[in-house]
């Protein structure tokens, strides 16, 4: 008589199932995809199984699939012997950009807008979740969904490649300019949905957002199409610096605005100034390398990349450091109680904690250092033989002139919002109008 042990088939059929090796793997998956980040996994099941990612997903099918069919159509017989690939290129790109550079970043807004409008945020802000998971949470639902889109459509830009006329650098330039742009949007409108609590202030940031991802879109599309008819301008030497730039500063604002998304999202009651200071150093790093790998590699051709890049620097700085001076002085126990004790994180630190007068000086500090760099790789570049040439020096005594009034208009601002503060209890906006 054959004898029945617990691990012959007929166990598993008599009694409980066997679990195979995928339900296993699954099974992992899931409890590590929950303690991964439990915001990213309710947005993606939330996400996936809303209308308006179906209905989005369905149109991005049928639209691929009808110009494939016309578009093919329409350039028969000379498709078999014409490059026809710009033509079909250009569709394939327009029909992906819509839900990358402006679906997926409104329903980002939409998403962490309606944490706020619904009272959900008020729960989450009291769980284990930081501010900070909750944001990338919502930005890798955002993604996931580009990368369903991305995916979905790759056949059709690889079937428009292989009709000639659009090399493959240029196509995956094309690819990842598309990716790094919905990226980058998508953390703008996650910024913009947390800034004002109004009715009409959430109007206004919707109306703002819609007309940043409109210009966004019509601007990519332009340089893209520009980039598919007529093939690449740069050189081989630009080309590295333009995608290398391209992806340090948009790493560089992007983490600003995520910085300081979380801080609109982290109660009164706890520290939100010093990573954002943090931050907007590490941005100020970024522009200033890439300026001086501009001026190294480009050599005259570089001058407008560092006079623009000195521009955005005074802009920044401009708008940050007069909302750091007009930041209010109270600090609660909590923030009392992270501020540095030892003497020598005193002296290298005190700057980044919260409050205007450490706001102020770190502001005029950082303004001092990048003002002082600056000149002396202009003076530098103008001594340099057959690259920048002396009218320069009028640009470099500009920067001189401009960082003094803006250290005293600092300071002005400071008196001017301490005076407003007695009566009321103005926002840091204040200060950049003032």
């Amino acid at each position: 008589m054959m004898s029945v042990t617990a691990d012959s088939p007929i166990s598993s059929i008599a009694g409980e199932p066997s679990t195979g090796w995928l339900d296993r793997i699954d099974a992992w998956s899931v409890r590590f995809g929950d303690k991964l980040n439990p915001i990213l996994v309710k947005e993606t099941r939330q996400a996936l199984k809303s209308r308006q990612f179906v209905i989005t997903f369905s149109v991005l099918l049928f639209a691929a699939l009808a110009w494939t069919i016309v578009g093919s159509l329409t350039m028969m017989p000379q498709i078999y012997t014409t490059p026809s690939a710009p033509r079909m290129l250009i569709g394939y790109y327009l029909v992906l950009a819509l839900p990358m550079l402006l679906v997926v970043p409104l329903a980002a807004y939409r998403s962490l807008e309606g944490e706020i409008d619904d009272g959900t945020l008020e729960l989450l802000s009291i769980s284990t979740l930081t501010p900070w998971q909750i944001v990338l949470g919502k930005l890798a639902s955002a993604m996931l969904q580009m990368m369903l889109y991305f995916v979905a459509l790759f056949p059709c830009v690889a079937y428009a490649y292989t009709l000639r006329g659009v090399d493959l650098p240029t196509t995956m330039l094309i690819m990842a300019a598309l990716i790094v742009a919905g990226i980058l949007l998508t953390i703008v409108a996650l910024f913009f949905a947390p800034l004002t609590r109004s009715r009409t202030g959430r109007i206004t940031t919707l109306l703002a957002t819609m007309a940043i991802l409109m210009a966004a879109e019509w601007g990519l599309a332009f340089l893209m199409i520009g980039l598919i008819l007529y093939g690449n301008p740069l050189t081989t030497g630009q080309l590295y610096f333009t995608v290398t730039a391209t992806i340090l500063i948009a790493a560089a604002i992007g983490h600003l605005l995520l910085t300081a998304t979380a801080a609109q999202l982290t109660p009164e009651s706890e520290n939100r100034s010093t990573h954002i200071r943090l931050s907007i150093m590490g941005l100020t790093a970024v522009v200033l390398g890439v300026g001086t790998l501009a001026a190294l590699m480009l050599n005259r051709e570089g001058i407008p990349v560092v006079v623009t890049l000195i521009m955005i620097l005074g802009v920044l700085w401009t708008a940050c450091s007069s909302m750091m001076a007009a930041e209010s002085p109270a600090m609660t126990p909590r923030i009392r109680r992270e501020l540095p004790s030892s003497f020598f994180a005193r002296c290298t630190l005190t700057w980044l904690t919260p409050g205007p007068a450490t706001g102020l000086a770190f502001s005029v500090i950082n303004i001092v250092i990048i003002t002082f760099f600056i000149a002396a790789g202009l003076e530098y570049l103008i001594r340099t033989p057959n690259a920048w040439g002396q009218p320069y020096a009028i640009f470099a005594r500009l920067v001189l002139t401009y960082a003094t009034y803006l250290v005293g208009m600092l300071v002005a601002v400071r008196w001017i919002i301490a005076v407003i503060r007695i009566n009321n209890n103005p926002r840091v906006e204040v200060g950049l109008a003032a």
